[in-house]
């Protein structure tokens, strides 16, 4: 375990020593990474039943990590994602060789993959504190290779939220310790603590974990700073950094005497988060930022499928809540993959045409073969459509409500199934609507404002990072029945030893669901070969296109992502506040100059975090005065402080 740890920081090292050569920077610095990843992916994997633990002796705190079957899951998946987007960064990087260092980059990757695995790996709270840091930190520097004016203002915002979020762990983690009178985290699941104590402490960690995951309202960093940072670094911390997160509230559980309010509490912001999540994500004109918001749709859907699972399990519904759970994290591995794919197309699209906007692109289909397939099984597989792992996850789902609602009883859980139900539904309609607008404007029909003659296809390390993923896609989504059983030990952890046999159950289910889809795709396959057989000797006849009285279809009469999300968003205009822009010189028939766009602004940050933001500078500004920039006041600033705190000390 140390030498994969060990791997990233040579990697690391490695970078920043070759910083003068951009080439040798991009093969060696991601090079390593993907080494360091595919060891970590077998490691990890074989773990995932037992456990490890290492230890370095530091003059304050010992450095103590341990692994367990839930920390070995989380790793499994960030090296899984991280080795896909190491390899894609090999080629991808040298879109920057002009602007940036490579080995810079090359620096902070390194240091971004090895924190986030040791957060999920500390078995205290400094060392927890100290790599959760180190995670944000090394993020914002990676989102800056991007730089603009529209960057700093994402990293900004990243970082005030990041560190108010980061200031409510360390208080809850503070809490802990002070009760447990220990910083150790296997010290905390023995602790006696009241039950209002118990729900402070579960509050401090759902508000600062929930910041970090993109969870509403707090959300509002992640469709600034995802679409600001580079994307192979787009899809480590949509895949996997807003994981650890979720890996902090499950933990948090774990530890706590829970309460059934908590699952409620968890599944209503699931539920608000995916709905609203999936609804601004229609709005959106930018490729990344679109996919940045179904980031807070999918984490929505996992924190369904927790709450499912934290309520069960206050009730000792330990069938429930082993369901609910089990579907959570098997959402959290298809998420990985499907999202990391998205954002790894959507990083080719932009490396090739130079834009990222939805409306000015068209055709690419036939430019980009590679990665307008590839985009389109994510796409399928984040709409939750069958032969695709995302409907394999939230169709668990679907069953610990379906679970709930029938063994509950009087209790709350048949209301608790009903919302997730209705919930999971109104998102499968929408995001199918999102990702067919999507797919359609940017890589079918015709070319609308950008020139895409000479555009080819991406380096082949690239489509080879792409590819990876989308094999996971179709493979959990095709034999999900082969992935259960490397959930038993984590969602044991959580929901007893009850949890082995209601896998057992679902592994059958699931074969059988197998059978059903292989069976399907073989009479596709075969109806498609007769409709070959049939149609090859005819004649195909190509004619023009009607339109409308015009002599030729002109590629500004195809729809545009905002015309057709329209209709929609009028009818959300009571949840989404925004403008459109109307361009016409006929009411019915569309000329040369004709043009609509319609644009929707995030209510939570314009009203709420911009409102804030105003009232904090002002405050700030009439505090000017402390700040004087004369040495003799900053040392009567000192005295006094250290008058305070003697006085605290031996008088008060």
């Amino acid at each position: 375990m140390e030498g994969i740890y060990l791997l990233f920081f040579i990697g690391a090292a490695a970078s920043i020593l070759l910083y003068k050569f951009q080439k040798a920077a991009a093969y060696i610095g991601f090079g390593i990474s993907a080494i360091a990843s595919a060891a970590g992916v077998w490691f990890f994997i074989v773990n995932m039943t037992g456990g490890c633990e290492f230890k370095i002796s530091m003059p304050v705190f010992d450095a103590a990590f341990a692994v367990d079957p839930l920390s070995a899951f989380f790793s499994f998946v960030i090296c899984l994602v991280a080795l896909a987007a190491s390899i894609y960064g090999i080629h991808y990087a040298e879109e920057y060789k002009d602007s940036v260092r490579i080995g810079a980059m090359g620096f902070f990757f390194n240091l971004f993959i090895v924190s986030m695995l040791l957060v999920v790996a500390a078995a205290n709270v400094f060392w927890f504190m100290v790599f959760w840091e180190f995670m944000t930190l090394s993020s914002f520097f990676l989102i800056h290779f991007n730089d603009s004016e529209k960057t700093a203002g994402a990293t900004i915002l990243y970082m005030v939220i990041a560190h108010v979020g980061g200031a409510a762990i360390l208080a809850a983690m503070l809490l802990m310790s002070s009760t447990a009178g220990s910083m150790n985290f296997s010290d905390f699941s023995d602790i006696t603590i009241s039950p209002v104590m118990a729900s402070i402490v579960f509050l401090l960690f759902f508000f600062g974990f929930g910041s970090k995951a993109g969870v509403f309202p707090v959300h509002v960093w992640l469709p600034k700073a995802h679409p600001a940072a580079p994307s192979h670094v787009s899809a480590l911390m949509s895949a996997v950094m807003i994981k650890t997160a979720i890996y902090g509230i499950i933990r948090c559980c774990m530890w706590l005497p829970l309460s059934e309010w908590w699952g409620i509490l968890i599944l209503v912001f699931g539920a608000l988060s995916s709905l609203l999540g999936v609804l601004y994500a229609l709005t959106q004109h930018d490729t990344k930022a679109l996919l940045a918001y179904h980031s807070v749709e999918n984490i929505g859907i996992i924190l369904l499928g927790l709450g499912i699972g934290i309520t069960g399990r206050a009730y000792n519904y330990n069938t429930v809540s082993a369901l609910g759970f089990a579907g959570a994290l098997l959402h959290i591995v298809n998420h990985a993959f499907f999202k990391g794919l998205l954002f790894l197309g959507a990083g080719a699209v932009i490396r090739q045409t130079g834009t990222g906007e939805i409306d000015r692109l068209g055709g690419l289909i036939k430019k980009l073969p590679w990665t307008g397939t590839l985009f389109l099984s994510g796409s399928a597989a984040i709409a939750g459509l069958p032969f695709f792992n995302g409907f394999i996850s939230e169709l668990m789902i679907y069953i610990s409500s379906a679970t709930g609602a029938v063994k509950s009883g009087g209790s709350v859980m048949p209301m608790i199934s009903a919302i997730t139900v209705i919930s999971l539904a109104v998102i499968g309609g929408l995001a199918s609507i999102c990702f067919t607008k999507i797919f359609g404007t940017v890589f079918q029909g015709h070319p609308r404002k950008t020139d895409i003659s000479n555009i080819t296809e991406v380096p082949f390390l690239m489509k080879s990072g792409m590819l990876f993923p989308a094999f996971f896609i179709v493979f959990i989504g095709m034999a999900a029945f082969l992935v259960i059983p490397f959930l038993e030990n984590p969602v044991s952890l959580f929901a007893g030893d009850t949890a082995g046999g209601c896998l057992i159950k679902l592994e059958n289910i699931f074969i059988r669901l197998s059978i059903i889809l292989f069976s399907i795709l073989f009479f596709i396959i075969v109806l498609l070969g007769i409709k070959g057989r049939i149609y090859k000797k005819r004649a195909v006849k190509v004619n023009e296109t009607w339109g409308c009285g015009y002599s030729f279809p002109a590629d500004t009469m195809q729809y545009t992502a905002s015309s057709y999300a329209d209709p929609l968003i009028d009818k959300s205009r009571y949840v989404l506040s925004g403008k459109k822009e109307k361009k016409f010189d006929s009411e019915y028939f569309p000329g040369q100059d004709w043009s609509f766009k319609s644009e929707v602004n995030d209510w939570f940050l314009s009203r709420i975090f911009t409102g804030a933001g105003k009232i904090i500078d002002r405050i700030f500004r009439l505090l000017r005065w402390f700040q004087c920039g004369k040495a003799g006041v900053y040392v009567i600033y000192i005295a006094f402080t250290v008058i305070i705190m003697i006085v605290w000390k031996f008088v008060l």
